[in-house]
Order: C-alpha cells, then structure tokens, then sequence
C-alpha cells in the first residue's frame, strides 16, 4: 500500500510547494505564487480598491507606479506619499 507522500512524489508533475522557494525558477517562483496572487487581486476588486505596483516597461524610473483597477489600469507620480494621476493606461 502507498503512502500519500510516496503518491505525491512518484507524480510525474513536481509540486512546487515542497520545493524551497530558493531553488525554483522565476517561471515556477510565478506559478507557487498565482493562486495567492489572484486571491488578494479579487479581494482588491471585490473592495473597489487596487493594486499598487512598478512595471519598468510602462514606467519611466521608480518614481512611477501602476494602479490597477477592476476596470482599468493609471500610471501615477509618486512625490511626497502621494499618487498624481499621470494617464489611464
């Protein structure tokens, strides 16, 4: 009789989370991370809040973030703690 570990090992898929998060790949590190990822993304939305962060192709140096939305995203200017509305993307 196996045991449930001896069945999840012998899975021809490897389970990322028993894997330490140092030795996985950017690829596998973006896959561990999706569910968690898109959990606190729909509860931003379900808030009609957004989520904050940098994305160096759409912003000119750190000093520019990204809102997203539910329905949109905006490029701001970050000075002094707050956001200024720089376009919607």
């Amino acid at each position: 009789m196996r045991t449930q570990h001896q069945s999840m090992s012998s899975s021809t898929t490897k389970d990322l989370r028993s894997i330490s998060i140092f030795e996985l790949s950017d690829e596998e590190l973006r896959e561990r991370l999706r569910p968690t990822s898109e959990r606190i993304k729909q509860e931003a939305f379900a808030k009609n809040s957004y989520l904050t962060y940098y994305d160096k192709a759409l912003c000119p140096d750190t000093t520019y973030a990204i809102h997203e939305y539910r329905d949109r995203k905006e490029l701001v200017k970050l000075e002094n703690g707050k956001a200024h509305l720089v376009k919607i993307l």
